[in-house]
C-alpha cells in the first residue's frame, strides 16, 4: 500500500433520517475504504461513533444508516445528530490491508456509543 494517505471527510445525510429529506450518500465512492462515523462538534469531526473497513463505502454507509447494529447505534444514526464520515479510499486494497488500517483508526479515535447513541462520558465534567 502506498503511505501516503488522504482523508476525506464530509457531513452525510439521509433522506429519510433528516426532516429537510437532504440526502448525498450518492454522492460517495463506490469504492474500498476504511471509514469512521463522527458526531460533529463546531464543524470538526468528534467523538467517533464507528470505525469500519469497507469494500464500498457507499454502500457501506448506507447500510449503517437503514440497518444499523445495536440501539444506541440505530439511535446515532437515525436520529437528531448530524454525522461527520472520514474516510481514506483505498483502491485496489485487500480486505486484510483494510482490516489493519481500522484498527489503526479504532487505536486512534477510540470510537464508542452507549444505547442513547451518545458518546460515553462526553457529558461528565
Amino acid at each position: 500500500m502506498n503511505s501516503t494517505t488522504t482523508l476525506s471527510q464530509l457531513e452525510i445525510w439521509h433522506k429519510d433520517y433528516n426532516l429537510t429529506q437532504k440526502h448525498n450518500l450518492n454522492e460517495l465512492p463506490a469504492e474500498r475504504a476504511v471509514f469512521g462515523i463522527f458526531g460533529i462538534v463546531n464543524n470538526e469531526p468528534l467523538n467517533c461513533r464507528y470505525i469500519a473497513e469497507a469494500e464500498n463505502l457507499q454502500e457501506s454507509v448506507t447500510r449503517l444508516f437503514e440497518n444499523p447494529d445495536g440501539l444506541g447505534m440505530k439511535k446515532f444514526m437515525q436520529g437528531p445528530w448530524i454525522q461527520m464520515l472520514q474516510f481514506e479510499l483505498m483502491p485496489g486494497s485487500s480486505k486484510e490491508e483494510r482490516l489493519g488500517v481500522a484498527d489503526e483508526w479504532a487505536k486512534k479515535f477510540q470510537p464508542k456509543i452507549d444505547e442513547e447513541g451518545e458518546y460515553p462520558g462526553y457529558y461528565e465534567y
